[in-house]
């Protein structure tokens, strides 16, 4: 840059380069004895680097959309010209045409730099996950994921998503039980980490249950089909399973086995629906499915008392009547505390006469 006391001659190319910092220190050297020469130069020098600074702030604030700072920028150079007022002169013209040439320049350098910087963070911005827990007495229905897919969250369970599904899959992680209606996407499957296993649908309902804990993953599907994965498994045979309306994949995690079978509890989302229907089960085992569906705790104070055979149907029945059916149907003792219910043989009932 030639030392001059014509502002004309500045090269504002070299100008641009310093002030967007990516000149070499020859030519930061040559700009800063350019800048004490006698005439306007200082004051260019200033006005432009206010400019930068406005661009790099308006960057910052509006997360480098650069059409907009173009148009804020540009704006800003027509409402208040960039350097300190001049007296009319022969020079203002080409003076001013220069100012939006450096200012064109500085533009156009950050802006390409903003666009690096931008898609770069864009590439390693961590994503935002949502997270929903239900606690030990708590269902929680409508849940409503980005892609339109439904869940019912059973108690003690944890649900997470990300805010966005991006990617080619649709992946959300689940501790617990959850029933879900997934929204159909054939160019997007919906996958399930459950435990240590995967669950790969593409748009179905089914009810998964993995809680923290337990030995089993299992996964009953309701409608669709429903890939089920344990890329844990050492062997190449049985690390997948394709499941179909009424059948049941369990993943049996300490003896590291995927097992299907037909599901033959009819009370597997009875928690979700609380219909319960029972055709001549161990009494034993329909409290179980009482103190899923009711989140509650049943006792019975003799074992013989689970073997007894139930047969019977309920709809939306508090546990209460339930229990009362029960007690009525064999002759038993119901008692409560502390939120826990206790069913005792009475005194003549006929478990209490075998010698």
């Amino acid at each position: 840059m030639k030392a001059s006391r014509n502002i004309e001659e500045v090269n504002w190319d070299l100008l641009a380069k310093v002030l967007s910092d990516e000149a070499s220190a020859s030519e930061k050297a040559e700009v800063e004895a350019w800048a004490g020469q006698p005439g306007e130069h200082d004051a260019v020098l200033k006005s432009a680097e206010e400019t930068m600074k406005k661009a790099r702030l308006y960057y910052r604030s509006r997360r480098f959309d650069p059409a907009a700072a173009w148009e804020k920028i540009e704006g800003d150079l027509h409402a208040s010209p960039p350097v300190r007022e001049l007296k009319p002169s022969h020079r203002e013209v080409p003076l001013r045409r220069r100012i939006l040439q450096v200012a064109a320049s500085l533009l156009l350098a950050l802006a390409l730099g903003a666009v690096g910087y931008y898609a770069g963070f864009r590439q390693h911005e961590p994503t935002v996950f949502t997270e929903v827990i239900s606690n030990d007495q708590q269902v929680l229905r409508g849940i409503l994921l980005p892609d339109g897919t439904q869940v019912t969250l059973n108690n003690n369970s944890r649900l997470t998503w990300p805010r966005q599904f991006s990617g080619e899959v649709r992946e959300v992680s689940i501790e617990g039980e959850a029933f879900f209606e997934v929204h159909p996407d054939a160019s997007k499957p919906f996958v399930i980490t459950a435990g240590d296993a995967r669950v790969k649908v593409l748009g179905t309902s089914f009810n998964v249950c993995a809680r923290p804990g337990e030995k089993t993953v299992e996964v009953v599907v309701e409608t669709g089909k429903v890939e089920v994965t344990a890329p844990r498994l050492a062997q190449e045979p049985g690390r997948s399973l394709l499941l179909l309306p009424g059948e049941k994949g369990v993943l049996f995690q300490e003896a590291r086995q995927l097992v299907k079978s037909v599901n033959d509890n009819p009370n597997v989302t009875s928690w979700k629906t609380n219909e319960l229907v029972f055709e001549q089960k161990k009494l034993g085992d329909v409290l179980k499915d009482l103190e899923k569906t009711y989140h509650t705790e049943i006792q019975l104070s003799d074992p013989a008392l689970a073997d007894l055979l139930l047969t019977a149907h309920f709809s939306q029945q508090p546990v209460e009547f339930i229990l009362e059916v029960i007690r009525l149907t064999f002759s038993l003792e119901l008692s409560a505390q502390n939120g826990q219910y206790f069913l005792t043989a009475a005194q003549n009932h006929p478990l209490k006469q075998k010698p």
